[in-house]
């Protein structure tokens, strides 16, 4: 549905009907034919279908223009309230009754897993990497739900766009939008929905705000291939792949460490795990690491490029991102080329280190 300002309440209901036709493309002859209606209740009505067959949405100001009526009070007053209205053209399917739907979660037809999947599982790894659950209020005092995942612009907006955005999708049904920031170099995935802020927090445990004690659901634990999907959605997030084929990654929840200590252990993954002052860091050695990147099938190509330059050229590039590492390997730019790449930056970074060192020297 296009636009609507606010402005435009303030006009005579003819105006509001030069809008109706003239923006919103609704038909003078369907405008019409509802205001001869002479049931009020029944106009709304017919109006609300109008939009909501044109739309797939429902916008009571509108709902009223087309009926003949200047403003929303007369939805109000015949229906109760706006909610009442809107609720006769959407078929909504909620498997967990204790999470009441917004309006948007209804028209959206958000859904909600039934069960764990090794889907499901990988996405609340991905969740306890760069996830996070935030309720604000806005000036109206109406309450918003956010889940939003964080991550890198130069080396993961690929895992975003091509991961991410589809199996949000696939299982919740949610199209959500990102928020680009070059300056920060970050890619925000964020998803709005009630629906799925409250079943992550109720029935999957994730925490609301701060993750220093969150920790990987038990039903997921208890299931190898889940406890797979899992760590690989943590890896793919929270972990990088070093000049050695190591997998490594540092958390601030120590459950979840000691729980991918034990998942590891269970599943002779070859690591090392340590503790120290409240932090906690997973080392997966070499022979681990190649396991996990040939066998558990990963999905953020930051990891996966890296590993098959190396695999392809038996070399390693620190210094590059995750686009370049790619069009090597679709032979759109020279190994050669990458290396200088990975050099000059590399250069760089060290001038940036050192610069205000010199500068001190000279005062």
């Amino acid at each position: 549905m296009k636009r609507f300002k606010k402005i435009w309440r303030k006009l005579t209901l003819e105006d509001k009907t030069d809008i109706l036709i003239g923006r919103f493309n609704l038909n003078k002859s369907d405008i019409e034919r509802i205001r001869r209606l002479k049931d009020g209740k029944k106009r709304l009505m017919e109006s609300a279908k109008l939009q909501f067959e044109s739309f797939g949405n429902i916008h009571t100001d509108l709902t009223a223009w087309i009926a003949g009526y200047r403003s929303d009070v007369s939805v109000r007053n015949k229906f109760g309230s706006s909610l009442a209205l809107r609720e006769n053209f959407i078929q909504f399917k909620n498997n967990y009754p204790s999470i009441k739907p917004t309006w948007n979660d209804k028209r959206n037809n958000i859904k909600l897993p039934d069960s764990i999947t090794e889907d499901l599982a990988e996405e609340v790894g991905i969740h306890i990497g760069d996830g996070n659950l935030s309720k604000t209020k806005d000036k109206f005092g109406w309450d918003g739900y956010r889940y939003r995942i964080d991550g890198n612009l130069t080396d993961e907006l690929i895992y975003h766009n091509d991961f991410i955005k589809p199996l949000m999708k696939r299982l919740y049904n949610c199209e959500g939008f990102q928020i680009v920031n070059k300056n920060r170099n970050s890619v925000q995935s964020n998803f709005r929905s009630k629906l799925i802020f409250y079943y992550k927090n109720n029935v999957l445990g994730l925490p609301i705000g701060s993750k220093i004690n969150v920790g990987i659901p038990n039903a997921i634990i208890k299931d190898d291939e889940f406890s797979k999907r899992c760590l690989v959605g943590i890896i793919d997030t929270d972990f990088n792949l070093s000049n050695g084929r190591y997998l490594n990654g540092t958390l601030t929840s120590l459950k979840v460490i000691k729980q991918m200590n034990k998942i590891l252990e269970k599943l002779n993954i070859s690591h090392s795990c340590k503790i120290n002052e409240g932090v906690g860091c997973i080392n997966i050695r070499k022979s681990g690491s190649i396991q996990l990147l040939e066998e558990w099938r990963l999905h953020n190509q930051k990891h996966i490029s890296k590993y098959q330059i190396w695999k392809e050229f038996k070399k390693f590039f620190p210094f590059t991102h995750t686009e370049e590492r790619l069009a090597v390997l679709a032979g759109k730019l020279c190994i050669e080329e990458l290396e200088l790449i990975s050099k000059k930056r590399k250069t760089d970074s060290l001038d940036k280190k050192t610069l205000p060192v010199k500068r001190a020297l000279l005062f």
